[in-house]
């Protein structure tokens, strides 16, 4: 029996109860709006970063370089992306140089915190400059020009985390 033939018997029930039909067709719409609402949050959820723990050899250290300027030091991500809180999610750790910065100052919309983990150097956060060593910590608001420079004679590591409140 072809699908058209099938499908008469219910159409007829709603031509002799129209008062049916209303509650059938808004059944049916929500139906398919929850559906439609299911896929998108499971879409969205496999792009959000997942609850982990990350150890250091598991991340993979890259030669950082700002703006096609030679290698200023090594680079690791941890994990980036969205959370359930926040959007542009990142942690990471940076050896930098003895003598270098990563990058001028700079703002952007993310709020940060830079965990200094060895070597000595000197962080801006608006305008305020403090020197800084094994333990030192600074975190910036959104928008509010900060940036690091090594001014020893090591390396310095610090590793970094950034997010952005959702919208």
């Amino acid at each position: 029996m072809p699908i058209r033939n099938l499908a008469r018997p219910v159409l007829a029930r709603f031509r002799d109860r129209p008062a049916a039909a209303l509650p059938a067709a808004l059944a049916v719409a929500l139906g398919l709006g929850w559906a439609g609402r299911e896929v998108a949050f499971a879409r969205e959820q496999a792009k959000q970063v997942a609850a982990q723990t990350v150890t250091l050899d598991q991340v993979e250290m890259k030669p950082y370089t700002y703006e096609g300027s030679k290698p200023l030091g090594k680079l690791g991500i941890y994990l980036a992306g969205d959370t359930p809180a926040s959007d542009k999610f990142v942690t990471g750790r940076l050896v930098l140089d003895p003598g270098q910065t990563p990058h001028p100052p700079h703002t952007h919309v993310e709020e940060e915190v830079m965990v200094i983990e060895s070597g000595t150097g000197e962080i801006v956060v608006a305008g305020k400059v403090t020197k800084i060593g094994p333990g030192s910590v600074m975190y910036t608001t959104p928008n509010v020009a900060h940036g690091i420079t090594n001014t020893g004679d090591t390396p310095i590591v610090f590793y970094f985390i950034k997010w952005a409140a959702k919208k």
